[in-house]
């Protein structure tokens, strides 16, 4: 199909074929070994990408005892003086455990990834196979994924540190001495960390829908799938842009229907859901179908593009047969 007419691409089309899809991988016939190692790998794929927030305030404010903001924040202040080397030693080891830890699930998330796609696109269970197949790919997206980080998070301080500075002086002054100009720079700020947040969530999204396929297709580095990809970006901004407002309902939908199982459920449903691994076996025609909706819409632009056609099997190199050893010669 010629890139250059968006209005033949379509973001209902893939709806239906990617549902055929789901059913003939899990339920034609359905396996349950299949079902775990396919769960197993997008399981990975979404390793350390989420998590919940629990916020306990304790009794601040109870037994009739009036909270002071700016009094805690002072005592707090004079605690962290007074133990500065103990607090940075702890900090920085927290620290250096925390970007561990982020490094090493980055780079299982970037294995899982591939591993998911290989699952869905071949329609196999299979885990060793595309972790052996696809590593210098995986290895590509891992590194992307670090520089990308690291250059969200330099953008974001630069606007975070003055965020700060104006919040502390709102804390010294109060209201009533706090300018008009700090109210107007801080909304800029939060706007201007809100829009990094978007792009790079962006930029992601496209990486796992789009680039991930050609890369897996074409055998190549990220920087060369991204290349590809963003020649048919340029040529279809249209499209792609509905894609993307398309995905905010999809998952408007499907956060209301996993709500709706939960309450339904009387809450049974998000006990199960919230356990690692096997929350992501139950979520499988979920996830299995937006990974193969993804893939039929990138199959709208062309047969290049259509990943369950032309997508190479791994090839296994088997085990080099060990030559019988001859018996020993008598003398």
């Amino acid at each position: 199909m010629d890139s250059t007419q968006p209005h033949q691409i379509s973001v209902i089309e893939p709806i239906g074929a990617a549902i055929e899809k789901t059913k003939q991988i899990l339920f034609q016939p359905f396996d349950i070994a299949k079902w775990f190692a396919i769960g197993f790998c997008a399981w990975l794929a979404a390793l350390g990408s989420g998590g919940n927030l629990n916020f306990n305030f304790g009794n601040w404010g109870s037994h009739g005892q009036s909270f002071n903001f700016q009094q805690e924040i002072h005592n707090a202040k004079e605690a962290v003086l007074e133990n500065l080397p103990m607090v940075i030693g702890i900090g920085t080891f927290v620290i250096l455990i925390i970007i561990i830890v982020s490094l090493v699930l980055m780079w299982l998330r970037s294995r899982g990834q591939f591993m998911f796609f290989h699952c869905v696109a071949q329609d196999k269970g299979e885990v060793v196979v595309p972790w052996k197949h696809y590593a210098q790919q995986a290895n590509s997206l891992f590194l992307f994924r670090l520089v990308l980080g690291l250059a969200g998070f330099i953008t974001s301080i630069l606007f975070i540190v003055p965020l700060v500075v104006i919040g502390i002086s709102f804390m010294n002054t109060g209201i009533a001495g706090f300018a008009l100009a700090n109210v107007v720079w801080g909304f800029l700020l939060v706007f201007c960390i809100i829009m990094v947040v978007m792009i790079l969530s962006g930029i992601i999204l496209l990486t796992d829908d789009f680039v991930i396929p050609i890369m897996s297709l074409r055998r190549c580095t990220v920087t060369e799938g991204w290349k590809e990809f963003w020649s048919l970006l340029m040529a279809n901004k249209g499209p792609f842009t509905l894609y993307l407002l398309f995905l905010f309902v999809i998952g408007l939908a499907i956060g209301m229907i996993v709500l709706l199982a939960v309450l339904v459920t009387c809450c049974c449903a998000a006990c199960f859901l919230a356990i690692p691994y096997i929350g992501t076996v139950l979520m499988l025609p979920i996830l299995v179908w937006r990974r193969a909706y993804s893939i039929f819409y990138l199959a709208q632009f062309g047969p290049q593009f259509n990943t369950f056609r032309n997508m190479p099997a791994p090839v296994v190199v088997p085990t080099a047969s060990i030559p019988p050893i001859p018996p020993e010669q008598k003398p």
